[in-house]
């Protein structure tokens, strides 16, 4: 079943960092700035760099529990 999860938690990782990786392209383009300003550009770029750190180290930790090298089930 933890598998299950983590692969199902590596699908919605890699969306978001699809969502991450639109957020921070769109923040250098010229449109942006033209019509939202610099404070826009700033947020687009630190969300999406938020985005995509937290997700890698969700990415990571699925990839762990796929191998089989994650944590060990907890104590009952």
């Amino acid at each position: 079943m933890r598998r299950v999860v983590a692969i199902l938690a590596l699908l919605w990782g890699l969306f978001n960092l699809l969502a991450a990786y639109v957020m921070v392209t769109s923040a250098f383009l010229s449109k942006t700035s033209a019509k939202e300003g610099i404070l826009s550009q700033a947020s687009l770029l630190i969300g999406g760099l938020a985005i995509a750190y937290f997700t890698l180290a969700l990415l990571r930790q699925c990839v762990r529990m796929v191998r089989g090298s994650g944590l060990a089930a907890p104590p009952r």
